[in-house]
């Protein structure tokens, strides 16, 4: 054992040892823990981009998507209908004893004796050649019909689009009357404290009613600011569900307030115009009448029969039999058959045809009506949203000048209110003035903004921008 001395010589080093270490781990470790601290970097988004991600990680389109599929999966299964189809049975059992040859035999059909086994293929290969239009018929129907699900597609991917404009401008407008809110609260800082002066002063005139109208109008300004944060949360988390990013990233918007839109509307007349050519739901009208005509086609020509060529045989073997050479006679067990065949293939159904054509001809006509009605609504929803693009442009021309006006009375009522010459009721009366006039101001920039998004909208010319937007066709193998 060493000596308590040479303990103590030691101790000093390993103490040393353990301090340098313990420090080259923090070195190393330190700034690793560091790095992982860091929180993430914040996602600014303009609203192009937010757009952008919102049609291409929605699950609504991505849904739509896996209808354009089926159609696609339909036009396949019409296109192969043109092509030959084989038909394999194959088969195997006991086989009875079968001695002799075919003149004569100790055995008998009526006396089964099981010494054997057989295997037994049959198969049949058909051409179509000729169902009066029922093939083609059939695949220009699925044709139409890929387009009807793409165009609701589109459709549900500018739903999806506007839906972002409505959190994007919604945000922006709680921004810009929280900022509005905390101006009005400045203006009204200094004569509270004024009014509370003179209170505890004794200030001849100055009595509790002014504070008490300033208090009030206080307490409804702390109230609207709340419900306006509120409301700014809940755009932010709109737009981050719709956007489908990650809820641990902080998200910023590029545009930090509220201004009318400098673009100016198309025509009328051009709107209307453009939503005959792209509106989605006129090219699912046109498409679906077209594909259900292509269907009721269809189905009148199963009142008629399917011409074709084909091969038709079968292989045979067994294990207790002979081949047969005679050509009159056939042992189907121990035989093989090939033979090149035309034929008709007539299938009847007791009424069943004619009710299925009866069923198609009412989608049809059920379309045709769909397409009446878009002829009829949608045009009346360009107009409305033209007409109200026109209101809330006025709209916004008016309350500008009111709130700048509003502005002006405000700081007139403080100033006048410091000079001892104006009463606090008096600018109370001027920031409720001025905070519902720039309110009005906001709101119609919101309703400028969205109706111009909302006429593009119902124009569809919205279509060409979210369709560069949209997720990968999805796959099913």
């Amino acid at each position: 054992m060493m000596s308590s001395s040479r303990l103590r010589r030691v101790r000093p080093h390993a103490t040393l040892m353990l301090v340098l270490v313990f420090m080259s781990v923090a070195m190393t470790v330190g700034p690793a823990l560091a790095r992982t601290a860091e929180p993430p970097a914040v996602k600014v988004l303009t609203l192009d981009e937010a757009v952008a991600l919102a049609v291409r990680n929605s699950p609504e389109i991505k849904a739509e998507q896996f209808a354009v599929l089926m159609r696609q999966s339909q036009r396949a299964q019409a296109d192969a209908a043109r092509f030959a189809q084989l038909d394999v049975t194959i088969v195997g059992g006991p086989s009875p004893r079968a001695r002799g040859n075919q003149f004569d035999s100790p055995d008998s059909k009526n006396a089964v004796a099981v010494s054997g086994v057989f295997g037994l293929a049959t198969f049949n290969i058909i051409q179509p050649i000729y169902a009066f239009g029922k093939v083609n018929n059939l695949r220009a129907a699925a044709t139409h019909g890929t387009a009807v699900e793409e165009a609701r597609v589109h459709q549900k991917a500018t739903e999806v689009a506007m839906l972002v404009r409505e959190a994007y401008y919604g945000y922006l407008l709680a921004v810009s009357l929280e900022n509005l809110a905390l101006e009005i609260g400045v203006q009204l800082g200094g004569p509270l404290k004024k009014v509370q002066r003179q209170l505890d002063a004794g200030v001849a005139g100055v009595d509790n009613v002014d504070l008490l109208k300033l208090r009030t109008f206080q307490g409804q300004l702390e109230k609207q600011m709340n419900d306006i944060r509120q409301g700014k949360a809940l755009a932010l988390a709109g737009l981050r569900t719709l956007t489908g990013l990650e809820p641990s990233l902080p998200i910023q918007l590029a545009d930090t307030r509220l201004q009318p839109l400098e673009r100016q509307a198309p025509p009328l007349d051009e709107s209307l115009s453009d939503a005959q050519r792209l509106r989605p739901e006129f090219v699912q009208a046109r498409e679906g009448i077209q594909a259900f005509e292509r269907l009721l086609a269809a189905a009148e020509a199963d009142y008629y029969p399917m011409l074709f060529v084909g091969l038709f045989g079968s292989l045979a073997e067994a294990t207790n039999r002979s081949r047969l050479s005679n050509p009159f006679l056939s042992d189907p067990l121990m035989d093989d058959v090939l033979a090149p065949v035309v034929g008709m293939r007539w299938h009847f159904d007791l009424g069943v045809t004619a009710a299925k054509v009866d069923e198609v001809a009412a989608e049809l006509g059920q379309v045709q009506q769909q397409h009446a009605l878009a002829e009829q609504g949608i045009p009346f929803q360009v107009r409305q949203a033209y007409l109200e693009l026109e209101q809330h442009q006025a709209n916004i021309t008016a309350t500008r000048k009111a709130f700048r006006s509003g502005r002006q009375w405000l700081v007139a009522a403080v100033a006048n209110f410091d000079l001892g010459v104006g009463e606090g009721k008096d600018v109370a009366e001027a920031a409720l003035a001025y905070a519902q006039l720039h309110a009005a101001y906001f709101q119609a920039v919101y309703n400028y903004n969205l109706s111009l998004a909302k006429l593009d909208h119902r124009a569809g010319r919205d279509v060409a921008e979210v369709r560069e937007h949209l997720p990968a066709a999805p796959q099913v193998r």
